[in-house]
């Protein structure tokens, strides 16, 4: 069987090669790493940011039990509108079903002779 030798080039090419993807792979890392870091900084802020509402204010007071009533407008007349056609009725009758399709006639399972 013979032997294949490698040229000294060859395996410096190789080496450079491999030292390039470990790099390459330790920035994909390292970019992923800031950007969960970044997101989750970001979400810290938003929240900071936007309070929303207090949870005591959403309770009431413990002692007080009175209502409180809130005054809601009537809703606004709205006049019809010249030439327009006639709103929608409901229909004198319901409407009636539909008669069933009738079942396909399937045809006898065929027996063999048999033995």
């Amino acid at each position: 069987m013979p032997t294949h030798r490698i040229d000294p080039g060859k395996r410096s090419r190789a080496r450079a090669r491999d030292a390039l993807l470990r790099r390459t792979r330790g920035s994909m890392v390292a970019v992923s790493a800031a950007a969960i870091a970044l997101s989750g900084m970001l979400s810290v802020v938003a929240a900071q940011a936007f309070k929303g509402h207090r949870a005591d204010a959403a309770t009431p007071a413990a002692g007080s039990s009175a209502r409180r009533h809130v005054n809601v407008p009537a809703p606004d007349r709205i006049p019809a509108i010249a030439g327009a056609p006639a709103p929608l009725q409901p229909p004198a009758q319901p409407p009636a079903s539909a008669a069933p399709d009738p079942a396909p006639s399937v045809p006898a399972p065929q027996v063999s002779g048999g033995s």
